[in-house]
């Protein structure tokens, strides 16, 4: 198997942006990139969509790079999970295969459900994006699943976002994976937005 990293990002505020920022790393560093989701993606220019192994492996070989899924039932702006038989089938021409494993709807912030994230068995890697620029807003109005957040840990509607929020977000991400049997290393990585974009800060 070629493949040397399968990495999932979850959580929420600039999953896709850090996606980006890594498919040019290994790109830079002349490995071919796969990208893809197990949720779902806004559909990009020149994703690939046909679920055609073959096409994705070309694609793969003559341009180091493709973001490839299913198109979405009823919508045709996202992409969904690729087959796994697909998946598993690309992973010989793969470097590096990146995935977006989590959805937070345009949230900065995410409590995640018992089922979540959605990470392949395989994954070798776990980044989670937190975002810190609703600190000091509400809870309610600014996390995503924000009932089951208090419903599980109390947390009140009135609330404000702080530093200690966002540790207790980042603690239960822990605790699903582990219970999902993630064996693989775990990366933290918090957001903030400036005038020249999202920027990434490692914990």
């Amino acid at each position: 198997m070629k493949v040397k990293n399968i990495i999932s990002v979850i959580g929420a505020g600039g999953k896709t942006s850090l996606l980006h920022k890594m498919s040019d790393y290994y790109l830079g560093k002349k490995e071919t990139v796969l990208l893809t989701t197990t949720t779902h993606m806004m559909l990009e220019k020149d994703t690939d969509i046909s679920c055609d192994i073959f096409s994705i492996i070309e694609r793969l070989k003559n341009d180091k790079y493709c973001m490839a899924g299913k198109i979405c039932d009823g919508s045709n702006k996202k992409i969904q999970a690729l087959p796994l038989e697909i998946l598993k089938g690309i992973m010989p021409y793969a470097d590096n295969i990146l995935i977006e494993a989590d959805g937070a709807k345009h949230y900065s912030l995410k409590y995640p459900l018992e089922s979540e994230p959605v990470i392949f068995e395989f994954t070798t890697d776990v980044y989670l994006v937190l975002g810190l620029w609703d600190i000091g807003k509400y809870c309610k109005d600014v996390i995503f699943r924000f009932e089951d957040m208090s419903f599980e840990l109390g947390t009140k509607a009135d609330e404000k976002v702080t530093f200690e929020h966002i540790k207790q977000i980042q603690e239960v991400y822990e605790k699903r994976l582990r219970k999902l049997g993630f064996k693989g290393k775990m990366h933290y990585i918090y957001s903030k937005k400036t005038d020249d974009g999202i920027v990434f800060l490692k914990e």
